[in-house]
């Protein structure tokens, strides 16, 4: 039996009500450095359902599914090459400022 699609769009918005309360209720924990991993997975999370359902990866052509990955690999190419160059510069003081 399959589902109708209106009830996984719901299902996938409860879903997401909840990761986003999870998000709000998380910014008032501390949890010292797994704060910024937990955030980040359910980050991934509520991307992954979006994909997933509302772009309907899930039933999507092997090709389309490619360009998506391709697309993120892409992204985490330019945030790596960004970091890279932020971790390694120097701060250096401008010439007009006093010392």
């Amino acid at each position: 039996m399959t589902r109708s699609p209106v009830r996984a769009y719901w299902i996938t918005w409860v879903a997401l009500l909840a990761l986003l309360g999870t998000t709000f209720a998380l910014a008032h924990v501390r949890l010292g450095s797994l704060n910024t991993a937990v955030s980040l997975a359910i980050g991934a999370t509520k991307a992954l359902l979006v994909a997933l359902v509302f772009m309907k990866l899930r039933r999507a052509s092997p090709l389309l599914v490619i360009f998506a990955v391709a697309g993120l690999l892409a992204l985490a190419i330019l945030f790596g090459l960004s970091g890279t160059d932020y971790a390694t510069r120097t701060i250096t003081a401008a010439p007009w400022t006093s010392p």
